[in-house]
């Protein structure tokens, strides 16, 4: 079956091991995603995002730019085998030629320090989906995550700060790139803020579903159908913590199954035709029952037995992302 991902983070991974002297080669490696696995597993787009921790200690333009950096010398080492997406039509050109595309996301809208200058030299490097925060609150936006508060489990949701002033003028300025606005990591309020002023379809690049996994990175059912009928996406994230309900989060598990079983949330308070595969690959640990980025069979074969069709797997496999993708880009 071919796949599309929207979120994985082993551009840093890679970028992480190079900075400690043990440079990884991306054709074949130990990270839950390199060609090989990419290309066993079917794989039409994988989505590679320059994620960048605000409270690293770096410059975090600086961090961004150098997964760019990576991600061209990646592109250029195999050309024959992946190549980058910045256009719609890129995808299937590059499925034509029996090549995996790439398409490269931001992870931490931050990175951009409040630059609409720099947001549109971002874009010209290719960066086709970005978030406006991660695990802390930056110029643009509050995160439901907060990196420096308190270990709680569940996080509890912020619903009292959302974008701020910046933030509303990338969020234009990125529907105007045609951008797709990233809500994964968004606070509560910051969602209903892009809600009630985005003119064009957002994605949750890897967010499940709070009814079943109460942690605050989930959507609400209430998202879910904002979502659904404004035409966005959502893509199955497989951290442990975001797929299970277990009071101990050390207790979590990661298993097709409970993926398969937030799916059949999604379909029953959204459509089936919101769902998307965004595995958040190389920036999860714990125990997972698909240790990379070949094992989506395991998938395939938990979504039938949760009731889907053929039609509607192949939908969340590669279709409702390609569709998404084809007609926001």
């Amino acid at each position: 079956m071919k796949a599309f991902d929207l979120h994985c983070d082993t551009l840093s991974a890679l970028r992480r091991a190079e900075g400690e002297g043990r440079p990884l080669s991306f054709v074949h490696n130990d990270l839950h995603i390199d060609l090989e696995k990419l290309e066993a597993g079917g794989y039409m787009l994988q989505c590679f995002a320059a994620f960048v921790d605000l409270g690293g200690g770096e410059d975090p333009l600086a961090a961004a730019l150098e997964q760019i950096e990576l991600f061209g010398r990646v592109m250029e080492a195999c050309p024959d085998r992946i190549a980058p997406v910045y256009a719609a039509g890129d995808i299937a050109r590059n499925a034509a030629a029996g090549r995996v595309s790439a398409m490269l996301t931001v992870e931490e809208g931050g990175c951009c320090k409040g630059s609409l200058g720099v947001l549109r030299l971002l874009y010209r490097l290719g960066v086709r989906m970005m978030t406006l925060t991660w695990n802390y609150d930056n110029c643009l936006a509050a995160s439901n995550v907060k990196e420096e508060g308190p270990a709680l489990w569940p996080c509890p949701p912020d619903t009292e700060h959302g974008l701020t002033e910046r933030g509303f003028a990338f969020l234009a300025e990125m529907e105007r790139l045609h951008m797709i606005v990233d809500v994964s990591h968004l606070s509560d309020k910051g969602f209903w803020d892009v809600v009630g002023h985005s003119t064009r379809p957002f994605a949750a690049s890897h967010s499940n579903c709070r009814a079943l996994a109460p942690h605050c990175r989930n959507l609400t059912d209430e998202m879910i159908r904002a979502m659904a009928e404004r035409g966005c996406i959502a893509g199955l994230n497989y951290c442990p913590a975001f797929l299970d309900d277990q009071s101990d989060p050390a207790a979590c598990r990661s298993t097709a199954g409970l993926i398969a079983r937030h799916a059949a949330h999604f379909k029953q308070v959204g459509g089936a035709g919101m769902i998307a595969l965004g595995s958040d690959f190389d920036g999860i640990g714990g125990q997972l029952e698909m240790t990379d980025c070949s094992k989506l069979p395991l998938l395939e074969r938990a979504l039938g037995q949760e009731g889907f069709t053929d039609d509607e797997i192949e939908g969340i496999f590669w279709r409702n992302a390609r569709a998404f993708f084809e007609e926001n880009l």
